[in-house]
C-alpha cells in the first residue's frame, strides 16, 4: 500500500516537472519585441530581432567565459561586462550567437536582422493617418499590407514605397463596400405635329385635257374613248377626291389635306449592380440583320444592336464618394431612316447615347445630359406665278409644316449595395402572381392570365361583442396588402414607400374563428366576394 502510494506521487511529481519544462522551453522560443534595449538570456534557445543599424544588450544571470558569432558579417558581440554583451546589427539576415556560462551549459539565441523601414512607416503614417499600413523589408523589396480607405489612396502609397525601395509588393486592401448599383433613368418625349395642303386636279374634254400635279396625288388619268368616259386614278396620297363627269367631259379633284399629331414617350430605367474598378454591361434588345455589299456583287449580313445598353465603371474614391465612367444609350429601329440596296429595304436607327465621368456621393442623382430641342420643317411647292396668286393659287400648290419639339433628360444615382438575407427576399416576383387560365377563363372570358389572390381573415382578438352575437358576419381585413408600381403583389411584412389598398371584406364565423360558407335560402342571394388581381381586372369566385 505504502509502495503504491509513493509510486503514485512520484508519477504525479515528474508529470509536473515536464508540463513545466515544456511551458519553459515554449516561452523561451518566443522572440522579445526589438524596441527593448535589452534582451535577457533565460534559456537554452531564444529569438531575438533587430534591425539593421541598432544595437543590443545581451544579459545572463551567469558569467559569460566564452562567446561565438556565427556570422560575424552580419552582426558584431562586443563584451561590455562579465554577464553583459553588446550585439550590434550590420545586415539583414539571419545568424546565431552561442554564449557558455561558467556553470558549463550553453545558450544560443537565433538572430534575426530585418531592414529598417521605420523611416518610410513614419512617413506612411504622417501622410495617411487614416489608413492601416504595415511594412515589413523583404531582402531588396519591401512589403506593403493592411488597409485603406479609397482606391486612390493605393496608387500613392506605393509611390512613396517606391522611392524606398526598388520593388514593392502590394497587399493591400480597400476598405469598406465595394459593390456599385448603378439606377439609371433615360427619359424622352417626343411631340410631332403636322400640317398639309395641296390639290390637283386633271380637266379632261374628249381628248383633250389639263393635268395639274404638284401634290403627286394622281396616278393616271384616261381620255373618254368611243363608247367611254373619262377617269382619273389617285396615287393613294390624296384625302379628298372628287369627280364631276358630263358626257365626254369630266373635271377631276384630288385633295390632300391632312392634320396629324404624333407623341413618342421613351422611359428607360436599367440597374446594374458591378464592384469597384471593373466594367460592367448590361442590354436589354435584340439584334437585326443589315445587308453589307461586298466585292464582286456579293452581299453579306451583318448584326446590330439595338434597345437599352448600359456600360459603366465604379471606383470608390473613400468617404462616401465615387468616379464613374458611364455610358448609358437607348436606340430602335426607325424606318423613316431606311435605305434600299438592290431592292432590299434595311432599316436604319435612331440612338440616344452619353458616354462621360463623373465624380459625386452616393445616394446622390446627377443629371449626366439633357437635351431640349425644337424643329421647324416647312415647305412650299407650286407651279410658278400661278402659285402666288391670293385665293386662286391654292389650286397650284402643296404646303407643308411640321413641327417636332424633343425633351430628353438622362440621369443616375449610384448606391452602395449588398446581398440579401434569407429572410429579405420578397415571396413574389414577376410573373408570381399569375397563373395559366381554365378553360372557362381562355375560352368564354378571354383571359391569357388570372390573378392569384386570397381572402384573408381577421385574428379573435379583433372583434368586438356585437360581431361575437352573430354566427357570422362581413368583416374588413386589418392588414393591408402593398402594391408596387409594377403592378405585382407583394406580400404582407414587406413595406415600401407606394401606394396600398385594404383587402375585400370575407365571411368570418364567430364561433369557429375561420372562414364561413354561407348557404342561400329561399331569395337570399349568394354573396359575391370580388378579387382584384394584380392586372387590374376582377376575377368572381
Amino acid at each position: 500500500m505504502f509502495r503504491r502510494s509513493v509510486t503514485k506521487l512520484v508519477g504525479t511529481a515528474v508529470a509536473w516537472v515536464i508540463i513545466a519544462l515544456a511551458q519553459g522551453s515554449v516561452v523561451s522560443l518566443r522572440a522579445e519585441p526589438s524596441g527593448n534595449p535589452v534582451f535577457r538570456v533565460s534559456g537554452p534557445s531564444q529569438r531575438m530581432e533587430m534591425v539593421v543599424n541598432t544595437s543590443r544588450t545581451l544579459t545572463l544571470p551567469y558569467k559569460i567565459p566564452r562567446l561565438v558569432v556565427q556570422n560575424q558579417d552580419l552582426v558584431d558581440a562586443t563584451p561590455l561586462s562579465a554577464s553583459q554583451i553588446q550585439v550590434f546589427a550590420r545586415r539583414a539576415g539571419i545568424t546565431s550567437l552561442n554564449l557558455w556560462a561558467d556553470d558549463g551549459s550553453v545558450h544560443t539565441v537565433d538572430v534575426v536582422v530585418t531592414g529598417d523601414a521605420r523611416e518610410l512607416e513614419r512617413l506612411l503614417q504622417m501622410q495617411f493617418p487614416d489608413a492601416e499600413l504595415h511594412v515589413q523589408p523583404v531582402a531588396q523589396s519591401v512589403i506593403l499590407s493592411g488597409f485603406v480607405p479609397s482606391a486612390d489612396v493605393v496608387s500613392s502609397v506605393l509611390r512613396i514605397a517606391e522611392a524606398y525601395y526598388p520593388k514593392v509588393i502590394n497587399n493591400l486592401r480597400i476598405g469598406g463596400v465595394q459593390q456599385i448599383a448603378l439606377k439609371v433613368k433615360v427619359m424622352e418625349v417626343s411631340r410631332t405635329k403636322l400640317r398639309k395642303l395641296g390639290f390637283d386636279w386633271a380637266q379632261l374634254s374628249g381628248n383633250n385635257f389639263i393635268v395639274q400635279t404638284v401634290s403627286g396625288t394622281i396616278g393616271s388619268v384616261a381620255a373618254a374613248a368611243t363608247g367611254a368616259t373619262p377617269s382619273a386614278v389617285g396615287t393613294g396620297n390624296e384625302t379628298v377626291s372628287f369627280g364631276i363627269v358630263d358626257g365626254n367631259s369630266a373635271f377631276f379633284g384630288f385633295i390632300e389635306m391632312l392634320q396629324q399629331n404624333n407623341l413618342v414617350k421613351v422611359l428607360a430605367e436599367p440597374v446594374l449592380t458591378t464592384t469597384s474598378g471593373r466594367p460592367a454591361s448590361f442590354h436589354s434588345g435584340g439584334e437585326f440583320p443589315i445587308i453589307v455589299p461586298q466585292s464582286l456583287g456579293t452581299m453579306s449580313i451583318e448584326y446590330r444592336e439595338f434597345g437599352t445598353r448600359l456600360d459603366f465603371v465604379p471606383i470608390v474614391l473613400g468617404n462616401g464618394d465615387l468616379r464613374l465612367e458611364v455610358r448609358p444609350s437607348v436606340s430602335e429601329i426607325d424606318g423613316a431612316r431606311s435605305a434600299t440596296i438592290n431592292g432590299i429595304s434595311v432599316p436604319g436607327i435612331r440612338t440616344r447615347w452619353v458616354d462621360t465621368a463623373v465624380e459625386m456621393k452616393v445616394g446622390q442623382t446627377y443629371a449626366l445630359a439633357g437635351l431640349i430641342q425644337h424643329r421647324v420643317e416647312a415647305e412650299n411647292r407650286g407651279i410658278p406665278w400661278l402659285a402666288d396668286l391670293p385665293w386662286v393659287g391654292a389650286a397650284f400648290r402643296r404646303v407643308v409644316e411640321q413641327n417636332n419639339e424633343i425633351e430628353l433628360l438622362i440621369m443616375i444615382t449610384p448606391e452602395f449595395v449588398g446581398a440579401m438575407d434569407s429572410d429579405e427576399v420578397p415571396r413574389q416576383g414577376p410573373g408570381t402572381s399569375t397563373r395559366s387560365p381554365n378553360d372557362g377563363d381562355l375560352y368564354i372570358r378571354g383571359r391569357l392570365e388570372v390573378p392569384i389572390s386570397g381572402a384573408i381573415e381577421t385574428s379573435p382578438h379583433e372583434e368586438s361583442h356585437t360581431e361575437a352575437a352573430n354566427p357570422s358576419v362581413f368583416k374588413q381585413s386589418q392588414e393591408i396588402e402593398t402594391v408596387k408600381r409594377t403592378g405585382y403583389v407583394t406580400p404582407s411584412g414587406f413595406t415600401t414607400s407606394q401606394e396600398t389598398r385594404r383587402l375585400p371584406p370575407v365571411v368570418i364565423d364567430a364561433t369557429t374563428k375561420k372562414r364561413a360558407r354561407r348557404r342561400p335560402s329561399g331569395a337570399e342571394r349568394k354573396p359575391v366576394i370580388r378579387m382584384v388581381g394584380p392586372l387590374g381586372y376582377e376575377s368572381l369566385r
